[in-house]
């Protein structure tokens, strides 16, 4: 997948553009030069290559004519070679489901979900990834995919088998969202920039340095430190990035790549549109028949008696007067 180099020059800098020059590498370092490495570090640069053939799945058109995206299969040969841990990864609320807790604790009453048709899912994703300054970045994004604009032009069976994956899918969105913005990856590449290998780089400790070598065998058995890779006395620095609240280079444009072909089931033809990030407007406290505007008293009237949201008329309506 790569080829894995280690690099210093005199002086214990690092001049990566001078070894990788930006002619012939696609550079995923957001620092070119680095003044001074401690003697505790050693700088470990990777060269990745990525497929230009459709049928290795690792790109896929994006934008005609000639614009390719990374596939999953691409952004995971990226993260394994520049050191990426995913911390955490979990299922979230979507926002028509926050909307709805908001509106039932507004009214007092437990959120019923047992009958709920909602079938919008959200996905937050956290990594971790190792910088040239020695800190190490964690970075937190989320996806949000609702159904109902995804499915808009799916057939009844292709809908049915969206739906077993649609969790899998958000899934993976938000991680290679993640991915995308630790890594400072561009939307989409021409075919003669894909035809140059891309570098990751980062700091590992330097285990020819003694006291580094006698920690490293120390905290092996040390699982918290294993874990997180603490030095004597101090955790190792880190920040974290919100990919939700900031802005980073494909989210300027509200770029979002469409569902994948590759992670679609085969019985789906047609690839989805491209998920929006905001969900559409939803309040219970409209009149699912007629929507008009009800109070919290009729909303839990109506709810705990048809189990939906009506006004008192549609109410009357539904009782045959």
């Amino acid at each position: 997948m790569a080829n894995e180099l280690s690099t210093r020059n005199s002086g214990n800098a690092l001049a990566i553009a001078e070894q990788f020059p930006e002619g012939k590498y696609n550079l995923l370092v957001p620092i070119k030069t680095v003044a001074e490495i401690a003697e505790i570090h050693k700088p470990v640069m990777n060269v990745v290559y990525i497929s230009t053939n459709e049928n290795d799945k690792e790109v896929y058109l994006q934008t005609r004519p000639d614009g390719w995206a990374l596939t999953k299969k691409a952004l995971t040969k990226l993260m394994k070679a520049a050191g990426i841990r995913i911390i955490k990864s979990e299922p979230v609320l979507p926002t028509k489901c926050e909307k709805c807790a908001a509106v039932n604790r507004g009214i007092g009453r437990p959120v019923n979900c047992g009958a709920c048709p909602n079938k919008d899912v959200k996905h937050r994703v956290t990594i971790s990834m190792p910088q040239l300054t020695g800190e190490n970045v964690e970075v937190v994004a989320s996806k949000e995919i609702i159904y109902d604009d995804v499915t808009a032009k799916m057939s009844p069976a292709q809908k049915d088998e969206f739906a077993k994956f649609r969790s899998e899918m958000c899934e993976t969105k938000a991680l290679n969202r993640a991915l995308r913005i630790a890594m400072q990856i561009k939307p989409t590449y021409t075919k003669a920039e894909l035809a140059k290998p891309f570098v990751v780089a980062y700091l590992v400790p330097n285990l020819d340095n003694a006291a580094v070598r006698s920690e490293a065998v120390r905290s092996f058995f040390a699982a918290a430190k294993e874990l997180y890779g603490d030095t004597e006395g101090a955790a190792a620095a880190k920040h974290t990035v919100n990919a939700d609240t900031e802005i980073m280079d494909d989210d300027d444009t509200g770029y979002e790549p469409p569902i994948q072909p590759d992670y679609i089931p085969e019985t789906i033809q047609q690839p989805p549109e491209v998920v929006e990030e905001t969900a559409p407007d939803y309040d219970p406290t409209i009149c699912t028949e007629c929507g008009s505007k009800c109070s919290n008293g009729v909303v839990k009237y109506s709810q705990e008696q048809f189990g939906k949201t009506l006004c008192m008329a549609c109410q009357r309506k539904m009782q045959g007067r």
